[in-house]
């Protein structure tokens, strides 16, 4: 399997509503999980290009890595129903389960995903411990702005482990995989739940103040780390410094 290392971003940060995401249909439909990989590589690198000028950008980079790696892996997203403050929207969604080299269940952390546009205009990237607790993370909208939510809750859980992962496609040209080391990988499912409630700004689409869907069937990938811990550590390092630099 190529050998992926994911290398460090710029703070995660929080939400601005945008007109656009009105529109409820979400995420590349009637493709493949190679070509969900290759649209996220697009904007990864427009993203790193838009970061050398401003540096916010490197979160949206690290965001389409997020959602491509497990694309490029051979998953496809699952379509979830997300109750917002507005009513239900169908949302796209992937879970990546780290386990580091040594093994150990407690050290794993599961890392879901879910985007509510096709671009991932907006998106939540949450980490649960290697329980299926503790939820820690957000919302990101306007591409670059995080809003660290008042009140999180929820739960995850692998349900089962599916054939060996693809081999991403040397097509793939976004430098951010260069960083990522993995040993082993399956194809996987789980079920997750999720409650997020955010303060109301002006600068806040009303209906994102309140996220939340009940045992989900996520699919993703389970990847066995060959460096102990690697990328759980560099992505709670880009959350924890999105909670202490948020906007709102």
């Amino acid at each position: 399997m190529r050998s992926f290392r994911l290398r460090s971003a710029s703070t995660l940060v929080a939400i601005v509503a945008a007109a656009a995401c009105g529109d409820s249909s979400t995420g590349p439909r009637q493709q493949t999980a190679a070509q969900i990989a290759t649209h996220f590589d697009s904007i990864a690198l427009a993203a790193t290009a838009q970061a050398q000028t401003n540096e916010l950008y490197g979160s949206r980079a690290f965001l389409a890595t997020l959602l491509e790696l497990p694309a490029a892996l051979g998953a496809l997203p699952s379509t979830i129903s997300v109750t917002t403050a507005s009513g239900t929207e169908q949302w796209k969604s992937y879970e990546l389960l780290e386990v580091p080299a040594s093994g150990s269940g407690s050290d794993s952390s599961f890392i879901f995903l879910a985007f509510r546009d096709s671009d991932a205009h907006t998106a939540i990237v949450v980490d649960f411990d290697g329980t299926g607790h503790g939820p820690m993370g957000g919302i990101i909208t306007g591409d670059t702005i995080f809003v660290n939510p008042s009140d999180a809750s929820g739960s995850t859980s692998l349900t089962s482990i599916g054939s060996t992962c693809a081999t991403p496609s040397s097509s793939l040209l976004n430098p951010q995989l260069d960083s990522l080391s993995i040993a082993s990988c399956n194809l996987a499912s789980f079920k997750t739940s999720l409650s997020l409630t955010s303060s109301s700004t002006a600068e806040v689409d009303a209906a994102l103040t309140s996220v939340s869907f009940t045992n989900a069937t996520i699919s993703g990938v389970r990847a066995v780390d060959q460096t102990a811990g690697a990328t759980v550590r560099r992505i709670r390092a880009i959350l924890h410094a999105a909670a202490a630099n948020k906007r709102h």
